[in-house]
């Protein structure tokens, strides 16, 4: 089990630790002990975001199964190929009953295909297929070619197609056809480079690589302003400590060692630990009768741990000044990491929308978070490239 970056309830340090909650664990820097709870842990940066894509990635994955259930309910696969799983059934039970279909059974059929106002693809491949493998009465066989040629002839489509067997059937939302979908885009042979292809797969080929690059860069910025995410923190308490010694490395007991108001000295072994220090930075005084006092100025941090150890001089005074000019990263950047990683991941939904050349929208919508993503600045210029190439090839979506 990793480590956890826990914080002491008395000096406000900072430390790894594997101890669970519930459990005692001492800090090293104070030697307090006390018990864990939900609060002493510190949340890691890289933690929230694995968290975040793994929660994406489940409802993702969710939504998958989900619809291929559906699926399994509208298709009967035999051999590799989808069929109508209500008209296979039904010539199923025909074909038990009699040893050939009859006019009845022909108008049962027919009752069936016509169910959605729509004679479909996946519906004619059926009625093939029942033809061949079942058999009818000649007058059964004529009657139901030419009933299905009046009726298809005869009727207007809706715009709003209903049958769930049509190519052309959607979900109630954009986003679900999509990821349904997402299985059928990234295949094979949609990505193999040698297939000839449109401009809009061309584009959706494209944004799966800005999906790549644009997690790679959100784990890449997760990983850096987590690793110094606790240089930054400096609300709540700090403490500072260290050792005293003199030019020969022998510690000096004694040593009056005073920080904003507050004062101790050091123990035989020449160390003090000063607590409740309030700021980023603090002045602190060493003076001891027979050396020179040290005036120090330095960075405190309340999620560090924060040490300085000195030496005294005899006689002289000495001062320095260990504060680092670093500029603090802006607010913003902390959330740059989950927003690349969620932008890269509509991207690869707007790439798979392009390599079906379905949904125009979403196609567009994923180049723009393609944008956003960044993927090291390549994913941004590859996505605005995708943008192109879909809005060239509009033509191939509305048809």
């Amino acid at each position: 089990m990793g480590d956890s970056k826990i914080r002491c309830t008395t000096c406000y340090n900072v430390f790894n630790s594997s101890k669970k909650e519930g459990e005692k664990v001492m800090c090293p820097m104070c030697d307090n002990s006390f018990t864990l709870k939900k609060d002493s842990f510190i949340p890691s940066l890289a933690q929230s975001i694995t968290d975040l894509t793994t929660k994406i990635g489940s409802n993702i994955k969710e939504k998958i199964t989900a619809e291929n259930k559906i699926d399994e309910t509208v298709f009967e696969v035999i051999e590799g190929k989808r069929y109508d799983k209500e008209l296979i059934k039904v010539a199923k039970q025909l074909a038990n009953r009699n040893e050939e279909i009859n006019i009845e059974g022909s108008k049962k059929l027919f009752t069936r295909i016509r169910d959605y106002d729509d004679y479909t693809q996946i519906e004619k491949q059926t009625v093939a297929h029942i033809r061949k493998k079942y058999k009818f009465t000649p007058e059964a066989n004529q009657w139901l070619r030419r009933e299905i040629r009046k009726w298809a002839a005869s009727k207007t489509r809706n715009k709003k197609i209903k049958d769930p067997t049509s190519a052309e059937f959607k979900d109630n939302t954009q986003i679900s056809f999509v990821f349904n979908n997402l299985k059928d885009a990234y295949r094979w042979d949609n990505l193999k480079y040698k297939e000839q292809k449109t401009p809009a797969q061309w584009a959706g080929i494209l944004l799966s690589i800005v999906f790549i690059l644009g997690l790679m860069s959100g784990i890449a910025y997760g990983i850096k302003w987590n690793n110094q995410e606790t240089q930054w923190r400096s609300e709540g308490l700090s403490a500072i400590h260290g050792t005293v010694i003199d030019t020969n490395g022998e510690s000096i007991e004694n040593v009056i060692v005073e920080a904003n108001g507050r004062k101790t000295s050091t123990n035989p072994q020449g160390w003090y630990v000063i607590y409740d220090l309030v700021g980023d930075d603090v002045e602190i005084t060493f003076t001891m009768e027979g050396y020179g006092d040290v005036t120090v100025w330095a960075n405190l941090r309340s999620d560090g741990t924060n040490v300085l150890d000195i030496e005294l001089l005899e006689g002289n005074s000495q001062k320095f000044d260990y504060r680092k000019d670093v500029a603090e990263p802006w607010p913003p950047n902390y959330a740059l990491a989950p927003i690349f990683m969620i932008a890269s991941i509509v991207a690869l939904m707007g790439g798979s929308a392009a390599l079906l050349q379905q949904n125009f929208r979403m196609a567009v919508a994923g180049c723009l978070c393609g944008v956003i993503s960044y993927g090291f600045l390549l994913g941004t210029i590859l996505s605005i490239i995708a943008l192109s190439l879909i809005l060239v090839d509009r033509k191939n979506f509305e048809s």
